[in-house]
């Protein structure tokens, strides 16, 4: 009896995987669409109503409303809100003394979070605006925050590397979704602020690996992570 040559797992996942990349990028490629109960949504009838006077069509207040959830805010009419100005950027002449820097930012940043949250009031809180933005910094020292750094420049998700496994063995106090929010609300803020005032015009923030450039005599930090202690 004739004994069958074993099968290699990784080279036929391997080539299952390149077939179906090929059928996607193929423009010539025909795929077959199937129809049926599994894979078209069932949607029902649109059978809207007339009015009895005219014409014009009458929705019920629950078919326009039944998908739109409860209303947050606003909460009843406000007359004075203003929405002109939306997308237009701030109209004032900026009286810091140096327009433009970090400093000055953070200062009109400040400002505006604290009249968004009189604004808002309560809701402030439930939209989770007090855990966004460079607040969230706040919540990790000097020395984790340039830890941090670290872990993610050896880590670059762009090599292939994973910097929230490292980062969550580095910080067993800091859950993941602590480490995912301090790096899309401090470190990246951060580093694209570092890299558009130092003259770049295009910054690809998905390459960790781009240097940054260092002020005059600072060094690259090393930090190595001690489990456990």
């Amino acid at each position: 009896m004739k004994l069958s040559k074993p099968v290699n797992v990784k080279r036929d996942k391997s080539r299952r995987t390149k077939d179906w990349f090929a059928s996607i990028t193929d423009d010539r490629a025909k795929l077959v669409i199937p129809i049926g109960p599994r894979f078209q949504a069932d949607l029902p009838p649109c059978t809207p109503r007339f009015s009895k006077t005219d014409s014009t069509i009458v929705e019920s207040e629950s078919d326009t409303t039944k998908w739109l959830g409860t209303t947050s805010w606003p909460m009843g009419k406000h007359e004075d809100m203003k929405d002109d100005t939306v997308g237009k950027g701030r109209s004032e002449i900026c009286e810091c003394v140096s327009p433009g820097s970090i400093e000055c930012v953070r200062q009109h940043v400040s400002e505006k979070k604290l009249q968004l949250q009189i604004e808002l009031g309560p809701t402030f809180w439930k939209w989770k605006f007090d855990v966004m933005g460079e607040d969230v910094s706040k919540l990790w020292n000097l020395e984790e925050q340039k830890k941090f750094e670290y872990i993610v420049k050896v880590n670059a998700t762009s090599q292939g590397g994973n910097f929230v496994k490292s980062a969550l063995e580095c910080f067993p106090i800091q859950s993941k979704e602590s480490i995912v929010s301090y790096y899309l609300n401090v470190y990246i803020p951060r580093r694209i602020s570092v890299r558009t005032r130092s003259g770049c015009k295009i910054v690809d923030t998905d390459d960790e690996t781009e240097d940054m450039p260092c002020r005059k005599g600072s060094q690259m930090l090393s930090w190595e992570c001690e489990l456990g202690k």
